[in-house]
């Protein structure tokens, strides 16, 4: 695995060269063999009362027919401490996207709070701080 000088990798290289693993032959014949049942199991959802589940067998029906819809993040930071202000959006986006549907854009505000250790005279720790909306 070849670098460039700022960290990356070298074109032509890569930092997985085997590949993803493939998924075992016997696994794949029992996926297969459950597939029609899987997708009678959708329609059967689709065709149901709780429309709850029926929304979910739509957006599975749909993702697998049309694909995944993209996502996207920006992210401003307006902070002057950049590296723990950009670490504090990043860390609340990933608490949000557990919390929220996908389809729901997330705003995230986040400080930067510095914490002075015990016996340390000169070192600038900082401590991250995200602020829940």
């Amino acid at each position: 695995m070849t670098r460039t000088s700022e960290g990356r990798f070298a074109p032509g290289h890569s930092g997985n060269p085997n590949g993803r693993p493939k998924t075992p032959a016997h696994i794949k014949a029992m996926l297969d063999g459950l597939t029609e049942k899987a997708v009678l199991a959708l329609g059967e959802a689709l065709d149901g009362d709780d429309p709850k589940l029926k929304l979910t067998a739509a957006q599975e029906v749909l993702n697998r027919a049309l694909g995944k819809p993209h996502t996207s993040a920006s992210i401003d930071v307006t902070q002057s401490n950049l590296p723990a202000a950009h670490l504090a959006a990043l860390t609340q986006l990933a608490l949000a996207q557990r919390a929220l549907p996908r389809a729901v854009p997330i705003t995230i505000e986040a400080e930067s709070a510095r914490v002075e250790p015990a016996g340390a005279a000169s070192h600038n720790v900082h401590a991250v701080t995200a602020v829940d909306q």
